[in-house]
């Protein structure tokens, strides 16, 4: 499991990696769409969070019960915060790239 689950984090992050790299090739080409560079700016925030939430579940692996739990009471870190709200943010940048050209 913790196999996959780093095996995850670097496609999420090689994906996100892709993305950037074709947002900047079609601004330079200057064939984009926004509704189509929108949802691929919210799909390389959610990658990010992505990767961030596998990176810190991996950190804090315990191995009892009551390590766990004393674990969970402890705040979570304020990068993984950020990028919870990134990832929640690159949620609604993709829905509104499908909502906006339906009202149109």
């Amino acid at each position: 499991m913790r196999i996959l689950a780093l095996l995850l984090q670097y496609v999420s992050i090689a994906f996100a990696l892709y993305l950037c790299y074709q947002i900047g090739l079609s601004f330079y080409l200057q064939q984009y769409e926004i509704m189509e560079t929108v949802a691929n700016i919210g799909t390389i925030l959610v990658c990010i969070d992505l990767a961030v939430f596998l990176w810190h579940s991996r950190s804090t692996n315990a191995q009892s019960l009551k390590d766990y739990a004393s674990k969970l009471e402890q705040p979570t870190p304020t990068f993984v915060k950020v990028s919870r709200k990134l990832g929640h943010f690159g949620i609604l940048l993709i829905i509104t790239s499908w909502i906006v050209p339906m009202m149109n």
